[in-house]
């Protein structure tokens, strides 16, 4: 930076200070001033140390250039009298060969800067910087950490009500890294009907529902352990052994090295919303169940063929990991697989022996028909029935209809769907057919592994042959 720069940059350091300035001599101290006042807005002058006291002592100044060697008061006199008033009070010192014996003496005082007589413009410009660029970044600093202390006060105030806030309207609970309650607020006791102190020494053990299973709180606690927000519903049982179900948030509380503090939980009681779901999700699926029941009774089908095979694929889609939501439209709308058939020809529909090409050809566009019948609804649930029926025929390799997909081409509900009623069609008996012995179907799915079916969803039924079994005598026809 040249010296040009230097002054222009000193000349923005310096607005606001004020600097004093003594010297007995008046050439050098009228020329100095006039040089002080090219920088500084205010100069204020003394002829000796006992006026520049006096001068200070009626107004603080930020700067105090003086000479050593004055009439009546030296510098070095006027620097301690200063600094008894102000301790921390910057001085630049003049002074000329003779003066050196008092260097010492300032130094000990805590004087840094010093210019040698005659006063060399340059020198003097870069020492002035270098002082005035001190006092212009402590004065930042000091604006800054009063700024955040207001900001820090205003958000400790702003939380405060915010945590009254969120203590009346919401269920808080802070836990440990070994899950041990550390904190509830009044909303959780008003909720589960236990004091402060039950949930505090007994834990979360006191609100575990029968129904939540122990995988369940596995995913949860892997979750947060993992550094990541938990979010979901929670069926807990009250005092009284009643349940309540909460929307619930629970977040890792993380130190400045990113390790795990505790966890806070925020929940909201959801009972009454949940309940009132779950009625129109049953009307729903009795209605959708009744009305897949009615296209099944037509082809002669069992009203049970569409109760398994949407248990079935509730089954499979648990196996496969989707997600609650998920799982509840594929279960409730898989009644609606072949809903498309209420729009086949009774001599196809019914023929008690195969198909020539023509009639099959005929068959298979029930999947278009229940697509077409279902697909201009904006429900989640028709939306979720209208890919079922348009899917549930597409095969694993491309081979099936009606638009030949392969792979995760095909929507996970139609991969499901296309495994659970293959099963229940071979494993009852059909008007054309009748019912394939267990080793027989096990032999035709392992067989269709990669062909028809989703190979991994495949490694899950047979692994788990024993629940679908189950499923399949508890409705059996």
């Amino acid at each position: 930076m040249n010296l040009k720069e230097t002054v222009n940059l000193l000349t923005v350091y310096s607005v606001g200070m004020r600097v004093l300035y003594v010297e007995d001599e008046s050439l050098i101290r009228e020329n100095t001033k006039i040089l002080l006042q090219s920088i500084f807005n205010d100069v204020e002058t003394a002829t000796n140390g006992l006026e520049g006291l006096r001068l200070y002592q009626n107004n603080r100044f930020d700067i105090v250039i003086t000479d050593i060697l004055m009439p009546e008061m030296n510098g070095v006199m006027m620097i301690k009298s200063i600094k008894e008033i102000y301790a921390e009070q910057r001085f630049i010192v003049t002074s000329a060969c003779e003066d050196s014996g008092f260097l010492l003496e300032l130094i000990n005082l805590g004087v840094a800067q010093f210019l040698l007589k005659p006063i060399q413009t340059e020198q003097f410009i870069k020492i002035m910087f270098e002082l005035v660029s001190t006092i212009y970044n402590e004065r930042k600093v000091m604006e800054l950490t009063e700024q955040l202390k207001q900001e820090v006060l205003h958000q400790t105030t702003l939380l405060e009500q915010y945590k009254e806030i969120v203590d009346i309207s919401t269920i808080v609970t802070k836990t440990d890294l070994n899950g041990k309650i550390l904190y509830a607020n009044d909303s959780f006791c008003d909720a589960s009907g236990y004091s402060c102190d039950e949930i505090m020494s007994k834990g979360h053990n006191l609100i575990r529902h029968e129904e939540m299973p122990r995988e369940f709180y596995k995913n949860l606690w892997n979750t947060i352990m993992d550094k990541r927000t938990w979010k979901g519903i929670i069926k807990n049982r009250k005092k009284n052994g009643d349940y309540y179900i909460t929307d619930t948030t629970i977040k890792p509380i993380l130190d400045e090295y990113g390790e795990i503090i505790d966890f806070i939980s925020t929940s909201h009681d959801i009972t009454e919303l949940s309940d009132i779901n779950n009625e129109i999700w049953q009307t729903q699926h009795e209605m959708l169940s009744l009305l897949g029941e009615v296209g099944e009774t037509r082809s002669q089908e069992t009203g049970n063929h569409v109760r398994r095979v949407a248990k079935y694929s509730r089954l499979l889609g648990e196996l496969y990991g989707l997600d609650e939501e998920k799982i509840r439209l594929m279960y409730f709308a898989a009644p609606m697989h072949d809903i498309g058939k209420i729009g086949i020809p009774d001599a196809i529909l019914l023929k008690p022996g195969k198909l020539d090409y023509d009639e099959y050809e005929i068959m298979k566009t029930h999947s278009m028909l229940g697509y077409d019948i279902l697909k201009n609804s904006n429900r989640p649930l028709l939306q979720a029935a209208a890919i079922i029926a348009h899917e549930h025929h597409e095969k694993w390799d491309g081979s099936g209809y009606p638009n030949a997909l392969a792979g995760e081409e095909i929507h996970i509900y139609g991969r499901i769907i296309a495994l659970a009623d293959v099963f229940d069609a071979l494993s009852c008996e059909r008007i054309y057919k009748k019912a394939w012995p267990m080793e027989q179907i096990i032999e035709f799915i392992t067989q269709e592994r990669g062909k028809h079916f989703d190979p991994n969803l495949v490694d899950m039924f047979l692994d788990n042959l024993d629940l679908f079994t189950s499923i399949a005598a508890e409705f059996k026809d």
